[in-house]
């Protein structure tokens, strides 16, 4: 036998070593072999082919979207016949019950919402009994949020539709394109987080020259 595809695999192999440090892990050799081979060649011809067509940056702001619309769909549907009106306010519950109780400011940045849509959730929420608040032993101006038991309970049986949801929006990826898209999007959120944090108070034009830097 003369193991042609092993001769084939050998200078890959040597490629992804040098570049990478889960040198004993097969799936994720895996991963990044499917990620070379995904990769087209430019050609003058397909840059010509394109030109007048989206560019990638709009697609993947376009995609993004509308992955969102459909995870809304599919959860307001998981969660007719609950109080829980929209994905959000489950989100919101998952939140403090994984991680306690936190200010309200906290629970909102968590969810990357903007202050007056997070303090509209979780108005909602002490509405229906399913969060409870308490002063902040730290700083008197906040509030200290925490699940109530009562959120508890409705929180609970809902666990495994929501699981259901998210497998509904992974689609008909494979495994190891799940686990690519999943690096690549913690890629896009550890540089949206620098993003927030050095743009906060910066107009638009200032916002683009972090961008720039980043």
């Amino acid at each position: 036998m003369k193991y042609q595809l092993l001769q084939n695999l050998l200078p890959l192999l040597e490629e992804y070593e040098k570049t990478n440090t889960k040198v004993d892990d097969v799936q994720h050799f895996a991963v990044w072999l499917t990620r070379q081979q995904a990769n087209p060649i430019e050609t003058e011809e397909s840059e010509t082919h394109a030109a007048g067509a989206e560019s990638p940056e709009v697609v993947i702001g376009k995609l993004l979207f509308f992955m969102t619309r459909y995870a809304r769909i599919y959860s307001k549907k998981a969660l007719e016949g609950t109080v829980l009106g929209s994905m959000d306010e489950f989100v919101y519950l998952a939140t403090l019950h994984s991680y306690g109780s936190m200010t309200k400011s906290e629970l909102i940045y968590r969810n990357r919402h903007e202050k007056p849509t997070g303090m509209d959730i979780i108005k909602r929420l002490l509405a229906l009994g399913l969060i409870q608040q308490q002063d902040d032993l730290e700083d008197r101006r906040s509030k200290q949020i925490a699940i109530s038991e009562h959120g508890l309970a409705i929180l609970l049986p809902l666990y495994g539709r929501m699981g259901l949801v998210s497998h509904i929006v992974a689609g008909n990826l494979s495994k190891s394109e799940r686990i690519s898209l999943v690096q690549l999007l913690e890629k896009l959120e550890v540089f949206h987080q620098v993003m927030q944090a050095k743009t906060k108070n910066e107009s638009f034009e200032g916002m683009l020259k972090v961008a720039v830097g980043l």
